[in-house]
């Protein structure tokens, strides 16, 4: 029987070393977030886009909130937020929102570039202190949310004509002078539209995110979706005379926000109806391996090369619709980060890369999910337990 009782032992002691594993690797630090911190964070909290003249954007600082938030990092959320307030909204958070772009002036001096503000940053930081706020109780950043959101219902959202109530890109710029309406689809995460409509329930998100849907079923007849495109004056959905057709770097968000939602409702409408409406592009990534740099929304036609980046912001959409390709893109992450110098994508990395990595490989490894209401639920607030 001391063979048996020896059997025993060695599977108990197995077992609770596998356990301990499990538990190390469910418990460990976010790396891929020390890793961007390490290379794109100032010590004071400005993010920095190495690769585009040094310059930093509300749109960096804001999902570098979100990703904060998601590592559990406090003090790193209140640089970046400080950093914010005072530097692109002049030290006025909650009276004026953030100007879009801040880096070095014609004169040498360095400061605000474009005071115009960008929407789709807004939500995101006002998202992220109003989640902040329920996750480590800081009512302070529920009130500036609250200031923040008052300024994008006055100055951010429009009455387009046969249309409804619609998210502008920014308060100046995007009403054109032929009465029609330049717009970004990139701008309008779903989850981000449902948390709001219950947060603020007298708001119009509800209808905004309706009426955006109704936008895209009437556009996207390839299910290929565009980096911008137009109302026009009759209030029909058309292609951007600016960009023209592309779909490429802004479009490709538009993929991941739909991989992130959630099925549920929201608008009257069930489930995900917006991924089901971009099925097709998982398509054409099976026919071409790795997500294009370009398409053109209207004819499929593709051009240049394949960012890393791309390939993790598909990896959530691929995850819900075709588990083969995004295998595809694992493989390929997997190897450029076993060949980097700083744990981040590419040598040398770049900032928006790192971005979309750490949304799609993040939401991948389960750092993060959101609920079907839209509330954001970061690993550190459950058990390994509760997403097994």
């Amino acid at each position: 029987m001391k063979w048996l009782a020896a059997a025993l032992i060695a599977a108990v002691t197995l077992a609770a070393l596998a356990g301990a594993l499990w538990y190390w690797q469910w418990t460990r630090p976010w790396q891929a977030w020390r890793d961007y911190s390490r290379v794109f964070i100032q010590a004071d909290g400005r993010v920095v886009d190495r690769t585009a003249a040094d310059r930093s954007t509300s749109e960096g600082q804001a999902y570098s909130l979100f990703f904060a938030l998601v590592a559990d990092d406090r003090a790193a959320f209140e640089r970046i937020l400080r950093w914010t307030g005072d530097n692109l909204c002049a030290g006025k958070p909650g009276e004026q929102l953030p100007a879009w772009l801040w880096g070095r002036r014609d004169d040498g001096s360095w400061g605000v570039k474009d005071e115009n503000p960008a929407a789709d940053a807004d939500l995101w930081i006002v998202y992220s202190l109003l989640e902040a706020d329920r996750l480590w109780g800081r009512p302070d950043w529920r009130r500036l949310a609250a200031r923040m959101l008052a300024l994008i219902k006055a100055r951010e959202l429009a009455e387009i004509p046969g249309v409804g109530t619609m998210l502008l890109p920014a308060p100046q710029g995007f009403q054109l002078e032929d009465g029609s309406w330049r717009l970004n689809p990139s701008y309008l995460p779903e989850f981000q539209l449902r948390y709001l409509s219950a947060v603020d329930a007298g708001g119009p998100w509800a209808a905004v995110w309706g009426n955006h849907l109704r936008q895209m079923q009437a556009l996207l007849r390839r299910g290929l979706a565009p980096d911008w495109y137009q109302i026009s004056p009759a209030g029909a959905p058309v292609r951007d005379t600016v960009s023209g057709g592309r779909g490429s770097y802004d479009a490709i968000r538009v993929y991941l926000w739909a991989g992130l939602t959630e099925a549920g409702s929201t608008g009257g409408g069930k489930g995900n109806a917006l991924l089901s409406l971009l099925r097709p592009y998982a398509a054409l990534l099976a026919v071409h391996g790795l997500p294009p740099e370009n398409l053109d929304f209207e004819s499929g036609e593709t051009s240049g090369g394949a960012p890393l980046g791309f390939s993790a912001a598909v990896l959530p959409f691929l995850a819900r619709v075709d588990e083969d390709t995004a295998a595809i893109q694992r493989r390929r992450l997997k190897i450029s980060r076993q060949q980097g110098e700083t744990g981040n994508l590419g040598s040398p990395p770049h900032y928006y890369d790192q971005v979309l990595a750490l949304f799609g490989e993040g939401w991948s490894d389960k750092r993060y999910q959101f609920d079907s209401e839209g509330r954001v639920i970061p690993r550190w607030s459950k058990t390994c337990c509760d997403w097994l």
